[in-house]
């Protein structure tokens, strides 16, 4: 009987170890690599008050997120239902829209050009890489039953190494920081923003449905003690999903500090991380880091293209059409959008950003309240939310 007890605890071990190394690799995308090395490389000596601005928005808005989608049993329909059917369908629009051919999915093939870029023929340009990685990712979420597994056993623990690696030769025995005429306030302020541009908090909303399905497959979801487990399984995943995502802002932006004056002042930000990892590791070792980022970014943007095609399908094309034609469209216009380069993507997205992630924050506190005490949603106060973040971006 205790060995049986065992082995059902270290089963619910290894499957909440597995599900928070898949979200963390989920979230770990090209914003949460590029923008704390921005960051770090621009806050200098002031680094401790702009990473402090980055882990309050970075990592502790999508636990809020996750954490409130969890109540909603993953969802997010009827999470952003509570402020009206038009509202919903506009924000669920925005968020997906965000979340894949817009933000997320070109950001994630520039990055991969980006880090690759050093070891490919100059031939190469970035529409022919994008367009050689499309059909790699085509040709994977074609059959995406096994991307926790693989994302959350394989490559996640890779990306982790090489990283690493980088993180503990950086810290070792490292240069003093650029001192720079920031600031502490101005450095934490920047790092509330560079929060905002990781997209994490939007990824919340749509990544939890996908992991909790990892907890539920078999299980009673009509059965308040089963519903209560997989909330549990699911904030401890998410809680080392967060832990992880703090390590890495940490000694990302340190290094980013320590390190960015000293490498040539010609490179673009998309392509600071190879640059460092040149810097510290040689050529060898940079290659080997390079490839394990640039086929976690392509992994990454497996389950974004799956999710969005999806949502395609079934919300937008009324569920007409087959499952490969949303595919199809969804990565050409993530090609489309990804050369216009990673910045270019940035200066886009950032005044929506500023605008739509105050009052999704709102919602969420809300939702929150309305799950655990019965209380109603009130629309008002998230409308105005939105109302003000638009009025103070005009302004």
């Amino acid at each position: 009987m205790s060995q049986s007890l065992s082995q059902e605890k270290s089963e619910q071990s290894s499957s909440v170890l597995v599900a928070g190394l898949a979200l963390f690799s989920m979230f770990f995308g090209a914003g949460d690599l590029i923008w704390p090395l921005i960051l770090g490389g621009a806050s200098g000596d002031q680094n401790f008050f702009a990473m402090l601005g980055l882990l309050i928005t970075g990592v502790s808005l999508p636990l809020l997120g996750l954490i409130a989608m969890m109540l909603f049993q993953g969802n997010y329909r009827a999470f952003f239902g509570r402020i009206g059917t038009g509202p919903a369908f506009l924000l669920i629009f925005i968020v997906q829209m965000i979340l894949g051919p817009v933000g997320s999915i070109p950001r994630l093939l520039t990055l991969s050009h980006a880090t690759l870029k050093p070891y490919l023929s100059e031939d190469l340009s970035l529409l022919a890489f994008s367009i050689g990685a499309s059909c790699f990712v085509l040709a994977l979420t074609i059959r995406p039953q096994r991307i926790i597994n693989i994302l959350g056993l394989v490559l996640t623990p890779l990306l982790l190494i090489c990283l690493c690696a980088i993180l503990v030769i950086g810290f070792y025995n490292h240069p003093d920081p650029q001192v720079v005429s920031l600031t502490g306030g101005q450095a934490f302020y920047n790092g509330l923003g560079v929060g905002y541009n990781t997209l994490d908090l939007i990824a919340s909303f749509i990544f939890a449905p996908l992991v909790l399905s990892h907890f539920t497959t078999g299980a009673d979801n009509d059965d308040a003690q089963a519903r209560k487990t997989v909330f549990k399984k699911m904030l401890k995943a998410s809680l080392l999903a967060a832990t992880l995502l703090s390590i890495m802002y940490i000694g990302l932006t340190f290094v980013a500090s320590y390190y960015t004056p000293l490498l040539d002042a010609a490179h673009l930000p998309e392509e600071r991380l190879s640059a460092i990892a040149l810097f510290l590791l040689g050529p060898h070792g940079a290659l080997i880091a390079c490839i394990a980022v640039a086929m976690a970014c392509l992994t990454t943007a497996i389950p974004l293209v799956s999710i969005f095609a999806n949502y395609l399908r079934e919300d937008l094309m009324g569920g007409k059409g087959g499952a490969l034609l949303p595919l199809i469209a969804t990565l050409v216009f993530s090609v489309m959008l990804a050369n216009i380069g990673f910045m270019g993507i940035a200066n886009m997205l950032s005044p929506v950003l500023q605008i739509l992630c105050p009052g999704l924050i709102v919602l969420s506190i809300f939702n929150i309240f309305h799950k655990l005490w019965e209380t109603r949603v009130p629309k008002l106060p998230v409308f105005a939310t939105f109302a003000f973040s638009a009025i103070g971006h005009l302004l």
